[in-house]
């Protein structure tokens, strides 16, 4: 039945007329051709194609045949379709801070109906595989190459045929056959290239600049050069390039075995599992750097946060003391305490109180240095009674033993309590119901790789996934209230 369909539910929950107001200043009302792609038509698109994870070929086929789809997006059944290319014209002309307001707008929707409304937050992060292949260094250097001529041939065609045209601008490695001098030959002929392209291109300004900073960065990256020897850097590079065609891509990994090239999706989540706020990154990129702007952000969108609940890689002490500023609390497992051997014992067997520190063997100093600069207390034993003592060899390999004690130790022997709590436990089986949430966004609404390339459209596939899943969850919510009442 017509009614039991997914999109008439939508349809029935979900007002869509704001877009025209947040599209207003992207269309001149008197200039132009009448719009006929209205930014409404548009928006519902974007619902259907990410719902049932349609590149834009296929959605504009399906709003040209399916009678559904057609309906939904407001075309009669005799109206011919869209051109694919609007649905990317669209995606593009609103960027990534209109897509926010189109997530929080609907979000605000679903919270208005009763939905989303808890206080706690949980957040995690998972990874996107880029939509690119991983060259060698000899075709990274190849593609820094097309870039720049690709860039320049809309700028000066008579140098970009000089440099080789269309020719160099396709041209491709083929090193999977070449030995291994052979291939160091063409590392020297290719990078010999590369500096002639930049030579005669760097005194353009962009867009060609950029790419030739593009491709000096790649031969800096992957390129030695030593009294006139080239050969290919080995070894790790921070934040290497891993290729041009998608500059924003990076390095990352789950764990010391799951490594990847691509990026990073965090969001959060509220307790009745609607995603509550969502942001891209780099794949190299650490969790902890994303929560505070997660955090403020929702906020800065009202909602209210008394909690927020993370695994160990959000919960630096700079992270808790900036939420707990802010009125809420961070949740998550507090790091070990680090020492130089594994044979020593932790900070933790010490007890610490406001005047000194006591060691596992019950001598007690209270000789301190005081740290203004570090913020930070410096305690240590006298070399007498370290010397002494039957627990030196297990507690320090040194004359005596120190202990450092931050200035916000207080907040971390807290979250160490807490961390030993029945409720601290209930918080993290309940965080883990986002690792499913993320798993339906990549397995059904295509999250599992990125559709473009660049960090500012993968946002955009990322806030367009959040959107749709929070739609189902709003009309099986609805449904499953309205069965509760009936």
């Amino acid at each position: 039945m017509l009614k039991d369909h997914l999109l008439y539910k939508i349809n029935e929950k979900v007002d869509f007329t704001f877009i025209n107001e947040i599209c207003e200043e992207l269309y001149s009302s008197n200039k132009g051709r009448p719009v006929t792609n209205t930014p409404e038509m548009m928006l519902r698109s974007a619902v259907v194609q990410y719902l049932y994870d349609y590149s834009d070929r296929q959605m504009e086929y399906e709003a040209q045949v399916n009678i559904m789809v057609k309906w939904f997006i407001g075309l009669n059944l005799d109206d011919n379709a869209y051109d694919h290319s609007a649905l990317g014209y669209f995606r593009d002309k609103l960027g990534t801070d209109k897509w926010n307001e189109v997530f929080y707008q609907i979000l605000k929707q679903i919270q208005d109906a009763g939905f989303s409304k808890g206080d706690t937050q949980y957040v995690d992060a998972t990874h996107v595989i880029a939509n690119i292949a991983i060259p060698s260094t000899i075709g990274i250097i190849r593609q820094g190459i097309t870039e720049v001529l690709k860039s320049l041939k809309k700028v000066d065609r008579h140098l970009y045929k000089e440099l080789g045209g269309k020719k160099q601008a396709l041209k491709k490695e083929k090193v999977h056959n070449l030995n291994q001098k052979e291939k160091e030959e063409r590392l020297v002929v290719i990078v010999k290239e590369a500096k002639n392209v930049i030579q005669k291109t760097e005194s353009f300004g962009e867009p060609v600049k950029e790419k030739v900073e593009l491709l000096k960065r790649i031969l800096g990256e992957n390129v030695l050069e030593d009294e006139g020897n080239i050969c290919r850097r080995k070894g790790h590079v921070k934040d290497r390039i891993v290729n041009p065609v998608d500059p924003d891509a990076r390095h990352g990994a789950k764990s010391d075995e799951k490594k990847f090239v691509g990026y990073k999706v965090n969001s959060t989540m509220s307790e009745d599992r609607f995603i509550t706020n969502i942001k891209a990154t780099s794949g190299n990129s650490y969790d902890g750097d994303v929560l505070l702007p997660l955090f403020n952000k929702g906020l800065a969108n009202g909602q209210m946060i008394n909690k927020i609940v993370a695994d160990g890689g959000y919960g630096s002490t700079d992270n808790r003391i900036e939420v707990l500023g802010k009125g809420a609390v961070l949740v998550a497992p507090v790091s070990k305490d680090a020492n130089t051997s594994g044979d020593y014992y932790p900070q933790a067997m010490f007890t610490i109180d406001e005047s000194g520190v006591t060691c596992p063997a019950g001598q007690r100093t209270m000789i301190s240095y005081n740290d203004k600069k570090k913020g930070t207390i410096l305690y240590h034993f006298k070399k007498s009674d370290c010397q002494n003592c039957s627990l030196k060899l297990k507690c320090t390999k040194c004359d005596h033993r120190t202990i450092t004690v931050g200035k916000h130790y207080s907040i971390l022997e807290e979250a160490k309590r807490y961390g030993k709590s029945e409720q601290f436990k209930d918080d993290m089986r309940m965080r883990a119901h986002i690792e499913p949430k993320q798993g339906e966004m990549k397995r059904f609404h295509g999250l599992e790789r990125a559709k473009f390339w660049g960090i500012e459209k993968l946002n955009v596939q990322a806030l367009l996934t959040g959107i749709v899943v929070n739609l189902k969850r709003f009309v099986k919510m609805s449904s499953d209230s309205c069965r509760s009442l009936c």
